[in-house]
């Protein structure tokens, strides 16, 4: 059956104005509860992922990010704060303290190591820095910062993992040391920061004379990098470039499976609404078929298609950002060393792969109908 002239346009714009793909999507409210159900769970879990990243890249560099440096001075050729074993002379402490412009130096040591706490391995990083300058914790919860050489600052919530808290000891590279302070934000899924003193760092890395890096705060950054690496031939970096360079290293070991869990995701929410979409179409051919033989054209078929997939996928969205909050919330109470965090483009990417979703999950069943034959429907 087919019409044509002015009143078989008249019958496909008044086919047109049917809201036909919401009366599908809502026909069958068991099908459409299980889908939306799955969807969410996907888009929920790329939302979650994509916080992780977030709080993964912002934990990278939360060392650099928070010391109030300007410049991190370091060995020739550093380019990393986490990737990279710096060591400078002690002597080079008062030369920087001594280029114009520089307004403060103070020296840090660093050093990854293994902890004994409670009889659990913990890996982390051991910062020395002086009393009352750049480079010890950032933020105290409980406690107070290192006065003595067997006393130690850790992360509260590592503390808390471990069932340690002030007055405590833990064990560093064999030296048993009572913990005096608790940090807040000093803490990755990776590692933790723990702080001691200058000179328990030496007699514990056996390092006299040495220290890794010298913090430095300048009116002009810029100008005092230049003048600190010719005057020392030490590298001076910006906390910002140090802290894309500790990112870009380890993104390339996470990101790599990230993106294919985020991957995963993302096709088998494209899946679930296109079964759901293809079964709803199969369904009804008849309709479909009554609708192509009134001329219907496969613009209007794939728009019919389409408004079905986005109507799943919309109500998806509401449910995985439901997924993400209740997600988010429980790894935070599990697992404080994991920081989940969205930032506005990690919002608009999950956005757009929302609505790509809709779109491809569109063409199998439109192609299903393209290739219905109107007649078919009469004959059974």
């Amino acid at each position: 059956m087919c019409t044509n002239g002015r009143d078989g346009e008249a019958v496909v714009s008044v086919f047109g104005r049917v809201p036909l793909a919401r009366r599908q999507v809502m026909s069958d409210l068991r099908p459409l509860v299980v889908s939306v159900i799955g969807i969410g769970a996907a888009l929920g879990l790329i939302l979650i992922l994509q916080g992780l990243w977030v709080g993964f890249q912002a934990q990278i560099s939360s060392y650099e990010d928070n010391v109030g440096a300007d410049l991190f001075v370091g060995a020739p050729g550093t380019q990393n704060f986490l990737g990279d074993t710096s060591v400078v002379p002690a002597s080079m402490v008062s030369t920087v303290r001594a280029v114009p412009g520089v307004e403060r130096a103070d020296a840090v040591t660093a050093r990854g190591l293994v902890l004994d706490m409670d009889g659990r391995k913990q890996f982390a990083f051991m910062i020395a820095s002086e009393p009352g300058g750049m480079g010890g914790p950032w933020r105290l919860q409980a406690g107070r910062l290192v006065t003595a050489d067997d006393e130690v600052v850790v992360d509260q919530s590592l503390a808390d993992q471990h069932g340690l808290g002030l007055g405590d000891r833990i064990e560093v590279l064999g030296s048993s040391l009572r913990i005096v302070g608790l940090s807040a934000g000093t803490r990755s899924w990776m590692s933790s920061f723990v702080f001691v003193s200058p000179t328990a760092a030496e007699a514990l890395l056996r390092s006299r004379g040495a220290v890794s890096y010298v913090l430095v705060r300048a009116a002009d950054p810029g100008t005092a990098a230049a003048d600190i690496e010719r005057r020392s031939g030490l590298a001076a970096l910006t906390p910002e470039a140090l802290g894309a360079n500790d990112r870009r290293l380890l993104s390339k070991i996470m990101g790599g499976p990230l993106n294919l869990m985020v991957g995963v995701a993302f096709i088998a929410g494209t899946l679930i609404v296109a079964l759901t979409v293809y079964s709803a179409v199969v369904e009804r051919l008849r309709e479909y078929g009554i609708a192509k033989a009134m001329g219907a054209s496969r613009a209007r078929q794939f728009g019919i298609v389409l408004g079905q997939t986005s109507i799943l996928t919309a109500l998806g969205a509401v449910a995985g950002w439901a997924v993400y909050e209740g997600g988010s919330r429980l790894i935070a109470w599990l697992r404080p060393q994991f920081w989940v965090q969205l930032s506005a483009g990690a919002v608009v990417t999950v956005a757009a792969a929302a609505v790509l979703m809709a779109v491809l999950a569109a063409v199998v069943p439109t192609l299903r109908l393209v290739r219905l034959d109107p007649a078919s429907v009469y004959r059974g």
